[in-house]
C-alpha cells in the first residue's frame, strides 16, 4: 500500500479534461454549443418559462418570444462575452446585430428594420421635405418652428403618424386640423396644419403608421407641421431619427458583407 502511494511512473492521476471556456459559459446556462468556423461559435436555447439567461439582452430577446422559439448567440470564442449577432427564430426569423457607433459605443440594431433595438422605430426619414432650420433662419412670422418641425408636400397628400400610437386629443385650430398622438416611452407626436380629415380621429384610438389622418391642403405645395417631444421635452424629427437610427444602411451591409458565415 505504501508503494502504491508513491508518486512512481504510472501512478499520476489523469489530468482533467480541458473544457474550453464559451463552452462552459454556455453549458452554465444550459444553452448547446456549437462551434462555427473561423474561430467563431454559437450557443442555442429552446425558450421555457424557466429560461434563465446571462445578460439582459437575452432575457429581453427571450421575453418577447413563446415557448419552443429558439434564440442563438453567436460570437468569437476568444471573446464570447462580445456577441456579433442575435438570431430569435419562432414564427419569423429576427436577427439583432451587435454594431459599433460613431462614439464607438455597441448597441443592437435589428436587421429588418435597421433601427436601435429596444426602442421606437419610425420608418420615414421625412428629411427631404423638412424645412431646414440654421442659425441665421429668418421665421418671418413663423414663430411655430421654434417648438416644430414644418414639412412640404403635394397638395391633398395624405399625412400618415411617424409611429403607431394612441390619440390623445384632436381637433381644430387656427392653422388647421391637428392630431396629437402618445407613442409609449415617454414619446408623443404633435401634428397640425393638417388641410382636412380622411377620418376625424377618435381619443383613445390606437393608429398605426398605414392609418392616414388626414390629408394636405388642395394646393400645388402644401405643409404641415409637426412636433416630437420625448420626455416632455421638443426634440427635432432628423435628431430624433438619428436617434432611433445610431448607424446607417451603408454601415449595416457592410457589416453583413464581413460576417465570417
Amino acid at each position: 500500500m505504501l508503494i502504491d502511494a508513491l508518486p512512481l511512473p504510472g501512478h499520476e492521476e489523469p489530468p482533467p479534461p480541458v473544457v474550453e471556456e464559451w463552452i462552459e459559459g454556455c453549458t452554465s446556462y444550459d444553452g448547446t454549443p456549437f462551434e462555427l468556423k473561423d474561430g467563431y461559435a454559437q450557443c442555442s436555447w429552446i425558450v421555457t418559462d424557466s429560461l434563465s439567461l446571462p445578460n439582459s439582452f437575452l432575457r429581453y430577446v427571450k421575453n418577447l418570444s413563446s415557448d419552443g422559439s429558439k434564440i442563438h448567440w453567436v460570437a468569437p470564442k476568444k471573446d464570447f462575452g462580445d456577441a456579433l449577432l442575435v438570431v430569435q427564430e419562432d414564427t419569423t426569423r429576427n436577427v439583432f446585430l451587435h454594431m459599433t457607433r460613431e462614439d464607438s459605443l455597441k448597441v443592437w440594431i435589428s436587421s429588418k428594420t435597421g433601427c436601435l433595438f429596444p426602442g421606437p422605430c419610425p420608418h420615414v426619414p421625412l428629411g427631404w421635405s423638412a424645412l431646414a432650420i440654421v442659425d441665421n433662419f429668418d421665421f418671418e412670422g413663423l414663430e411655430q418652428l421654434l417648438s416644430a418641425d414644418l414639412f412640404k408636400g403635394l397638395g391633398e397628400a395624405p399625412v400618415y403618424p411617424v409611429l403607431p400610437g394612441i390619440v390623445l386629443e384632436a381637433g381644430r385650430d387656427s392653422l388647421g386640423m391637428f392630431v396629437e398622438l402618445n407613442h409609449g416611452n415617454g414619446i408623443t407626436s404633435r401634428m397640425f396644419g393638417i388641410g382636412s380629415w380622411k377620418m376625424a380621429p377618435v381619443v383613445g384610438k390606437t393608429l398605426g403608421i398605414k392609418d392616414a389622418v388626414g390629408r394636405l391642403s388642395p394646393q400645388d405645395s402644401s405643409s404641415f407641421f409637426l412636433t416630437v417631444r420625448q420626455n416632455g421635452l421638443f426634440v427635432r424629427w432628423k435628431d430624433f431619427y438619428k436617434l432611433t437610427h445610431p448607424v446607417d444602411s451603408a454601415q449595416i451591409a457592410i457589416f453583413k458583407k464581413n460576417l465570417p458565415f
